[in-house]
């Protein structure tokens, strides 16, 4: 009876976690490369073709993609004379979505 009870439980345990996964792997409809973009051309800067490309890292791409690619979304960034600060908050804005923008 024991065993039978420890494996409705455990079989109870592996669904729920499978039904949560799609919940926390998907992607905010929010998060885009724009808000990077945006942040940038406020900076002044002029957003070109490499800018993009640097903001599409965190811009697009499930959350722990975008999350993992914002060190280098200010890496190139940075390499292309954005202040450090602006590179910084640009990249987290592009994870994060317009939610965040303050």
């Amino acid at each position: 009876m024991r065993n039978s009870i420890r494996r409705l439980a455990a079989a109870t345990g592996v669904l729920v976690a499978a039904g949560a996964l799609p919940i926390v792997a998907t992607a905010p409809a929010h998060a885009t490369t724009k808000q990077c973009t945006s942040f940038i051309a406020e900076g002044g800067y002029t957003v070109e073709a490499k800018v993009r490309n640097a903001c599409k890292m965190t811009g697009e791409g499930g959350f722990i993609t975008r999350h993992t690619n914002i060190p280098y979304c200010q890496i190139a960034l940075t390499a292309l004379s954005v202040k450090p600060a602006i590179a910084e908050r640009a990249c987290t804005l592009g994870a994060e979505g317009p939610s965040t923008r303050r």
